[in-house]
């Protein structure tokens, strides 16, 4: 397999944080500037989501693997 396959099967545990996390908090901070309240609420909505499921995938990993 080589160094390249170990590398493109671990890309996603690199790529996937960056995509969830990074995007969002600029489009956040953006939102926080910007004066309509709308989007605002929306990425406010989105970061309870994320936190949600965050906390149940921590919470049930011994069930979810199973």
């Amino acid at each position: 397999m080589g160094v390249l396959g170990v590398v493109a099967k671990r890309l996603d545990a690199l790529v996937g944080p960056g995509i969830m996390l990074l995007f969002p908090l600029y489009a956040s901070l953006r939102a926080i500037e910007s004066p309509s309240t709308l989007d605002d609420q929306q990425w406010l909505t989105y970061w309870i989501i994320y936190s949600f499921t965050t906390l149940f995938e921590l919470s049930c990993y011994k069930i979810l693997v199973w």
